[in-house]
């Protein structure tokens, strides 16, 4: 029986929280819908239910709609704890989500702790820090898309119906009458097991929400079944593709770069035009890109990250509205990838970003999807089966993650310390999986 729902705005997030779960030993399924039938739920044989909702970019009454629904599936299923996944950049739709969560699950109350101390992200005060920046002066606040303009966790419910209240300190929480969202100061690890132990004695937690580090503490307080699964042999090879733009990742690519890697940045022609990849000139770029993976050298395609006002004029004078950039980038680097594996590259896919990694899934029909474990915060391995064999990911949000990650997923890649390759293989990860299943016939 599921145990425990928890709703992601995107599939990095999806995979980022579930690994939280996976990586315990918890049996844990990320699908991209909640199952209409009771046999769909007992044949999933999970605790941990994991939604991808695609709720980032929605507009607001959009996500909540989406959000509500989902949460009242899982009420009538009888799901007994729901988490409702935050961006700890504070992005996305976070107030009407929330407001969605508490009000479709017939709770009295909801408990939010949006901070991710691991990340030095923290909250205090109310006001949310990013490496000691409040958050809207740290990168988040140039994020072209969704930039974050104030650094009040409370100010992302104005608008929202239900009340909200502020708690500094971790203890007895009062709560008046009607319905409350709890929002919780956080700087340590230690201090969100406080919060939770707290609020577990209080019968607190039927509806949470926050990010990976509000999850990461849950699996010993619900305690949730553990299992065990072997992981397979990775491929030693890796080819990266990053379609974000966060300044953290234009770090790592610019180092990843100086050590050794062979960096490519896509032109806006072949961002946006049309059948480009299936063009004589697009077909020679690909083979020379699997030339190289196989010849052991990693490639990092990206997308424009150091110019990026280079890709906005373009799409400007070509009439390119925002919305649809962001959608035809992903699709295109989805393409990249597909394209690839028929070529028969045989390699493991770094992928960056959530939109990036939607788009992959996307073209490639994917009917599931395993999560094995965090390499660092942020950074998970996962798999798909295709064409009979196992297709190692690495994902990573591009907002995660210091200047050498990129040399160090590579290195773990690279030496075959992942699954078993090497006699010390297998050490770091020696845990449960969980799964990512579609609705039949569909796409994620």
């Amino acid at each position: 029986m599921i145990k425990l729902l928890v709703i992601a705005d995107d599939f990095t997030g999806a995979l980022d929280t579930g690994v939280q779960f996976a990586g315990k030993g918890m049996t844990t399924k990320v699908l991209n819908y909640f199952p209409e039938d009771e046999e769909t739920l007992k044949r999933l044989q999970a605790e941990v239910l994991v939604i991808d909702a695609q709720t980032r970019h929605l507009e607001g009454q959009e996500a909540y709609r989406k959000v509500f629904d989902v949460v009242k599936r899982a009420g009538d299923a009888g799901v007994p704890y729901i988490y409702k996944k935050t961006d700890s950049g504070l992005r996305g739709n976070i107030g009407k989500e929330l407001e969605a969560a508490l009000l479709a699950s017939g709770e009295q109350y909801l408990t939010f702790i949006p901070a991710l101390p691991a990340m030095d992200r923290i909250t205090v005060g109310g006001v949310h820090y990013v490496e000691g920046v409040p958050i809207h002066e740290s990168v988040f606040g140039r994020d072209p898309f969704e930039p974050v303009v104030s650094p009040s966790v409370e100010a992302l419910f104005c608008g929202v119906s239900v009340k909200t209240v502020l708690y500094q300190e971790s203890g007895h929480y009062e709560r008046g009458r009607g319905k409350e969202i709890g929002i919780f100061d956080a700087s340590s690890e230690a201090q969100i097991k406080k919060i939770t132990e707290d609020l577990m004695k209080q019968k607190c937690l039927g509806v949470m929400a926050g990010c990976a580090g509000f999850a990461s503490v849950l699996g010993d307080f619900l305690k949730l079944e553990i299992r065990k699964m072997e992981i397979p042999v990775i491929t030693d090879r890796m080819i990266i593709i990053c379609g974000s733009i966060n300044e953290i990742t234009k770090r790592q690519i610019e180092y990843a770069e100086q050590n050794g890697m062979k960096r490519i940045t896509m032109t806006p022609d072949q961002q946006f035009t049309p059948g480009y990849l299936s063009s004589e000139e697009g077909k020679r770029w690909l083979y020379g890109l699997k030339q190289d993976c196989e010849a052991g050298i990693t490639c990092v395609i990206e997308t424009g990250i150091s110019d990026t006002k280079k890709v906005t004029e373009y799409r400007r004078e070509n009439h390119i509205p925002l919305e649809e950039a962001r959608v035809t980038i992903s699709k295109t680097l989805g393409e990249i990838l597909k394209q690839l594996l028929e070529m028969g590259l045989d390699a493991t896919f770094m992928i960056i970003g959530g939109d990036t990694l939607a788009g992959f899934i996307t073209e490639m029909c994917c009917g599931e999807i395993t999560i094995y474990q965090e390499l660092e915060q942020g950074t998970v391995l996962s798999s798909i089966r295709t064409e009979g064999k196992d297709q190692w990911i690495i994902s990573k949000s591009g907002g995660f993650g210091d200047r050498e990650l990129l040399m160090e997923v590579e290195q773990l890649v690279k030496h075959s310390v992942l699954g078993g390759g090497r006699k010390n293989a297998g050490s770091l990860f020696n845990y449960n999986a969980g799964s990512c299943l579609q609705r039949p016939g569909s796409t994620p």
